[in-house]
């Protein structure tokens, strides 16, 4: 049998303080009211009901602050404020126990001069509750809590100016101006870093000794180091632990708060992929097709976004999101997020949506009927690295207004492809590591909208992609091609040529 450790229970009960220091907090704010009725109202309260309150809260607060002690033992606090947090606390606990000593019968039996002392010290109990506890919420969400969002309606009410907010000239409400000119790490990056992982990883709040709040800091890491490797998405620690399940432990952020979405975890791979550069500009680092969508929704004028960024909306997809559908159900997304999808809306103009399994790389045929479950409103759907082979591709074939679709590193084959034929509105296809050979591109020709396919790591060969070409000469075609390989296909076309010369 396996026991656990002295630390491992004191750890275990520390996690309880927040929940044990409420129980002081609430008794001593009711004797304060106890004594407030019994002051203006005829009818008082028992001076036994207040001795057995005040006993209560002696006994609650020695116990939260015991349970604050184990906590504190984890580490990854700042150690003034801590220091301040545990005086304090232990202070008020021994106060309490003033209180309910000066308000004792027996007690006051003995020394009758004590009852004097009990208004005076209850007065600066009420005070140091809450000044202990604005420091325990400085330890857990950090100093600016109260203070960092603005407009203030307090300073409004008390007819003080606001604080000044420093607006980034490259910025208004969010949008940025100029997205060639933005800053990847300081104005996309860093914002995300800000609003869904600061709050536990700041100059006050260290979880896991790491810092998010400065640069040195983040690049440093925590107790078990580094936490990103530039160009690793793999190997890079903070985005394992957002892809973990919201039930997992080491899932980041932690249950309960704000989760990084969709596109943010877009955002942030690109950034790993990229070289996880400081300084550099979103024109410096190349626009996959992931992300490129995405920065054109952050720019705040679509005309200052490079033609790089714009050539990936397709003609298709803009008339079908002219239109509207209905909304997807509420019960719906409750089901996509229970299997570990996403449901992400692609305009505030409308309800269509973008439906995603990434998160999910266990899913599989036998969850398929998922992908159906709104086929009016899915614009775009994303099985990449999924466990999906042929059988799924019959649900895929019902989103009738499908315009992009990522199958890349599944298990598909050139059956799937047959199956995909009714996709009308299929503009983009991503086929990327899969089996699909020179035959299953033969199916592809009935996709009359198709603009652009990545087929790179498949097995369709140089003379599959030409033929193809011939019979889809408007689709533009990502093979991923060497330098040998570009030499070897243009040699190709000047053989071609010359045997066609020479049958003249």
């Amino acid at each position: 049998m396996i026991y656990a450790s002295v630390a491992e229970w004191m750890s275990f009960f520390g996690r309880f303080h927040p929940l044990a220091v409420h129980l002081p907090i609430g008794f001593l704010v009711l004797i304060v009211i106890f004594e407030l009725l019994n002051k203006f109202q005829k009818n008082q309260i028992p001076a036994e009901v207040v001795t057995i309150a005040l006993l209560v809260t002696a006994i609650s607060a020695s116990g939260a602050c015991l349970l604050g002690y184990f906590l504190s033992l984890e580490g990854g606090y700042n150690e003034e404020i801590l220091g301040e947090h545990q005086s304090q606390g232990i202070g008020l606990a021994i106060i309490s126990w003033g209180l309910w000593i000066t308000h004792s019968d027996w007690f006051l039996s003995k020394i009758s001069f004590a009852k004097y002392f009990y208004l005076p010290l209850l007065s600066f109990s009420f005070l140091l509750m809450i000044i202990t506890g604005h420091h325990g919420g400085n330890l857990t969400h950090g100093e600016t809590y109260l203070t960092e969002n603005t407009p203030n309606p307090l300073r409004k009410w008390i007819n003080l100016p606001e604080k000044e907010i420093k607006i980034d000239e490259n910025q208004v409400e969010n949008k940025i101006v100029n997205i060639n000119e933005a800053f990847v790490y300081e104005d996309i990056v860093k914002p995300i870093f800000k609003q869904k992982c600061e709050q536990c990883h700041n100059a006050s709040k260290m979880k896991g000794n790491l810092r998010m709040d400065e640069i040195s800091l983040l690049q440093k890491g925590g107790k078990h180091g580094v936490i990103f490797k530039a160009n690793n998405v793999e190997e890079s620690e903070f985005l394992k632990r957002i892809l973990l399940p919201e039930s997992e432990e080491e899932h980041m952020p932690p249950k309960g708060k704000s989760q990084i979405t969709e596109q943010e975890l877009i955002i942030l791979k690109w950034w790993i992929q990229q070289g996880a550069s400081f300084d550099k500009k979103v024109s410096q680092l190349i626009q996959t097709d992931e992300i490129k969508p995405i920065l054109i929704s952050m720019g705040g004028d679509a005309s200052n976004v490079s033609n790089q960024v714009m050539q990936d909306r397709f003609v298709i997809e803009e008339s079908i999101l002219s239109r509207n559908v209905g909304e997807v159900k509420q019960s719906d997304i409750e089901k996509i997020k229970k299997i570990g999808g996403l449901i992400l809306p692609l305009s505030k103009d409308n309800n269509y949506v973008e439906l995603t399994f990434l998160n999910n790389p266990k899913f599989s045929d036998n969850d398929s009927p998922l992908i159906s479950i709104s086929p009016e409103q899915t614009l775009w759907l994303k099985l990449s690295n999924t466990q999906i082979t042929d059988k799924s591709c019959s649900e895929i074939s019902k989103l009738t207004n499908l315009t992009r679709l990522h199958l890349e590193n599944t298990k598909i084959t050139d059956n799937a492809l047959s199956s995909l034929g009714g996709l009308q509105n299929l503009e983009y296809l991503n086929l990327t590591n899969t089996s699909i050979s020179d035959n299953g591109t033969l199916a592809l020709v009935n996709l009359k909208n198709l603009k652009k396919i990545y087929l790179w790591k498949t097995k369709v060969t140089l003379l599959g992609v030409e033929n193809l070409k011939k019979k889809m000469p408007k689709l533009s075609v990502e093979i991923g091609l060497s330098e040998q390989q570009t030499e070897e296909l243009s040699k190709q076309k000047v053989n071609e040529k010359s045997d066609d010369v020479y049958q003249k």
